[in-house]
């Protein structure tokens, strides 16, 4: 914070951190074997709403790096604005290997870009299965910038969450994840274009 800021009481937001995503890739076997539940095929990088002809460019370069990926990095990239205003970008690939590098190389170049600022979380979409191998539910892995910590989000019908499961989740990846410890900080986002 520069002297001005403190003299006007002005704050900065901290820039988001991006390189513990990458943790996820280390905890997908456990994702898989001791929760028993499979990479859904969709993430999305939620970003905070920036109105501004230099940002529409940036959201267009992205765009146009990503179909230029062709064979070395398989994932569809659309792009959404919620009720609430935020901007999702929904990746779409079967190898979550792909997604998290689509979203890393996003979130990159949003930072180079100068709108680290803006970068709010990125949300992994999983399905549980039962003891029979069947569907039973979905759940989201959420990746916070600011706290640069991963935490659970089990929405149930009627706005409700199974914090019951969140926290069996938790306590799993604690030991290949960095979670975030404070689940005051746990935010649901409730519908997620996923």
């Amino acid at each position: 914070m520069g002297f001005f800021d403190a003299l006007f009481g002005r704050t900065k937001v901290a820039a988001g951190k991006v390189d513990q995503l990458f943790q996820l890739s280390q905890a997908t076997l456990d994702i898989e074997s001791q929760l028993s539940s499979q990479f859904a095929g969709q993430a999305a990088l939620v970003l905070r709403s920036v109105d501004n002809a230099a940002y529409d460019a940036v959201e267009k370069e992205l765009h146009d790096v990503l179909q230029l990926g062709g064979r070395d990095l398989p994932v569809a990239a659309k792009t959404e604005t919620d009720s609430m205003g935020f901007h999702w970008m929904v990746y779409s690939g079967s190898d979550v290997e792909d997604v998290i590098n689509a979203l890393h190389l996003t979130a990159d170049m949003i930072q180079e870009a100068g709108y680290a600022d803006s970068l709010l979380a990125a949300t992994f979409a999983y399905n549980h299965q039962d003891p029979a191998g069947r569907r039973a539910g979905g759940w989201y892995l959420i990746y916070s910038y600011r706290r640069a910590a991963f935490y659970p989000f089990v929405p149930k019908p009627g706005k409700n969450r199974d914090s019951a499961f969140e926290f069996r989740l938790a306590q799993t990846l604690k030991p290949a994840l960095s979670i975030e410890p404070d689940q005051d900080r746990w935010y649901a986002l409730w519908d997620p274009p996923l």
